[in-house]
């Protein structure tokens, strides 16, 4: 018991009081997140993922398996929830919900909090290849979920171009493959823009879940997408840490970014497109309470 309460207190306690103030005042305040969610996509993330892959030592052999190791997670949680939903008889719009909120994870703003907070900052160049893969799918596969008979394959592959992040992490690879430093003004900027990048998340975070809705009509599916989400995910990525030769911080690194909540992104999408947003949005707010009992627990197993 002693060890559950240490790992909460020191993992995720620090999170909860960052995202709880950031909700307390969106909820109370109505500031909208958008300007600095923009601010964190389109300017911090790809700060940090240049710093941390231009400055990282892991090998391109262990951050390519972790990538497949992230798209097979997905893809398999994909199936499994388009059989539990066929077996249910879910209209295909309530399907495309259930399996946005089960497939895509929050492995940006909470993921890698938890993960720097739990493994240190060695273990973010981890995170971040999980982070992308993750951004990457749900603007692709994810849009094509939610707008299905609505947007073209063109469509959802722009998606992905606008990405900044995609382009900032080869780029990162690449200067350390062939030892680039940028130039000291514009690596200082980089590194004070890539240490703004988790806190300024976390806000983010709180400010979004605040701006949720929550339908209680939804609770049996929400049931379903969070045990989806938060137990069967990290089971799965558990399971292939094996065949893909994954050990020690890297193996705890993708089970622990299997295991967190619900992605928000999921609901934007499911709002832009009409894939019962309510649905989405109850399934990323329960998720997210909820992950603070499952992640305590699977982090007290990992030590």
């Amino acid at each position: 018991m002693s060890l559950l309460l240490n790992i909460f207190a020191t993992v995720l306690l620090p999170l909860m009081v960052i995202a709880g103030a950031a909700y307390l005042l969106g909820r109370y305040r109505g500031l909208d997140p958008t300007p600095l969610a923009s601010t964190a996509f389109y300017l911090l993330n790809p700060a940090l993922v240049f710093v941390t892959m231009s400055t990282t030592s892991v090998t391109v052999d262990v951050l390519g398996r972790l990538f497949l190791l992230k798209v097979c997670t997905n893809l398999i949680i994909l199936v499994i929830g388009r059989a539990i939903s066929a077996q249910m008889k879910l209209a295909a719009r309530t399907t495309s919900a259930v399996l946005l909120a089960t497939v895509f994870c929050n492995s940006g703003n909470f993921g890698l909090s938890v993960t720097e907070f739990a493994f240190g900052k060695e273990a973010v160049t981890f995170a971040l290849i999980c982070f992308v893969t993750d951004n990457l799918m749900l603007n692709s596969l994810g849009v094509y979920l939610a707008a299905r008979g609505h947007t073209s394959a063109w469509a959802a592959a722009q998606q992905v171009l606008r990405n900044p992040a995609v382009y900032a992490l080869p780029l990162g690879l690449a200067a350390h493959q062939f030892g680039w430093t940028p130039p000291l003004p514009l690596s200082r900027a980089l590194e004070m823009l890539s240490r703004a990048t988790v806190p300024t998340m976390l806000v983010v975070l709180g400010m979004q879940l605040a701006a949720l809705p929550f339908d209680r009509s939804y609770w049996r599916l929400i049931g379903l997408t969070a045990s989806l989400r938060l137990v069967l995910a990290p089971l799965i990525a558990l399971a292939l840490t094996m065949p893909f030769g994954l050990t020690g911080l890297p193996r705890q690194v993708s089970v622990l970014e299997a295991a967190v909540p619900s992605a928000v992104m999921a609901n934007i999408v499911a709002s832009r497109y009409n894939t019962e947003p309510n649905l989405v949005a109850g399934s990323v707010l329960a998720s997210s309470l909820l992950s603070l009992i499952t992640l305590t627990i699977l982090l007290s197993l990992m030590h």
